[in-house]
C-alpha cells in the first residue's frame, strides 16, 4: 500500500471528525497501521553474494529514536549504511554510537524483523575510504560539519566527497512531519531551520536503483 493512498484515507477520516483530539488519535492509528502493512511488504535481507562495495543498505532500527524518524519521514527505513568489502567478508560502514564497521549478517540481525532494502548507484567497482571516519562520535543534534556523524549524513558525505555524487538535497527540519517532537528537538539542540539529510531522502534518490 502506497503513502499516497494513506493520505487520501486520512483526509476522508478527518472530514468526518469534529474534535481535534479525535483527529490526532485517528491520524496516529492510521499511520501505525500503514507502517505495519508497509513493513510486511518489504524485502528480506539479500544474500551477501548479491552485494558489492558502495551499495547502500537500509533497515528499521530498534533504537529509541527510530519511531520518531519513521513518523517524521513517513518511511519504515530509519537507519542506513554503506557496504564495504574486506578480505573476511562484507561489512556495513555506519554511524551508530560511533562510526563503525559491522559484519553484514550481524547488521542484518540487529534490525527489526531482519528486513533490508538495498540501493545501488553504479555497477562499476567502488572503493570506500572509511578509515578517517572510524570511531567518530554519533551526532545526536543532526548537524553538518561538527566532527560528528549520523547515519544518513555519513552516506551523503562519503558519496559527495569521494564519488562526486550528491544523492539528494538537504532539507530544513521543518520540512518533515515533526508535530509533537518539540521536546525531542529542544533536548538535542536541533533547530527547525537547520538542514538535514534523512534515511528516506537517500532511499528516494533518483540516482539509486533498488536491487
Amino acid at each position: 500500500m502506497h503513502w499516497q493512498e494513506f493520505d487520501k484515507r486520512l483526509i476522508t477520516i478527518f472530514n468526518n471528525c469534529y474534535s481535534m483530539k479525535k483527529k490526532i488519535i485517528i491520524a496516529l492509528s492510521v499511520l501505525a497501521l500503514g507502517f505495519v502493512i508497509y513493513a510486511l511488504n518489504s524485502h528480506s535481507a539479500p544474500p551477501s553474494n548479491e552485494l558489492k562495495e558502495g551499495d547502500i543498505v537500509f533497515q528499521t532500527s530498534k533504537s529509541s529514536q527510530s519511531k520518531h524518524i519513521m513518523l517524521a519521514t513517513k518511511s519504515q527505513w530509519s537507519h542506513c549504511g554503506i557496504i564495504v568489502e574486506k578480505s573476511d567478508g562484507l561489512y556495513v560502514f555506519e554511524a551508530i554510537s560511533t562510526v563503525s564497521l559491522t559484519p553484514y549478517q550481524e547488521w542484518v540481525n540487529r534490525g527489526r524483523g531482519k528486513r533490508v532494502s538495498v540501493k545501488r548507484y553504479t555497477d562499476d567497482p567502488v572503493k570506500i575510504k572509511y578509515h578517517k571516519y572510524l570511531r567518530k562520535p554519533y551526532d545526536l543534534s543532526f548537524k553538518f560539519n561538527n566532527g560528528k556523524w549520523y547515519c544518513s549524513e555519513l552516506i551523503y558525505d562519503v558519496y559527495k566527497k569521494q564519488l562526486g555524487v550528491e544523492l539528494c538535497k538537504p532539507h530544513p527540519v521543518s520540512d518533515y512531519a515533526i508535530i509533537g517532537l518539540d521536546k525531542v528537538l529542544k533536548k538535542r539542540g536541533i533547530s527547525k531551520d537547520q538542514l538535514v539529510v534523512a534515511p528516506s531522502d537517500i532511499y528516494d534518490s533518483k540516482l539509486l536503483r533498488e536491487l
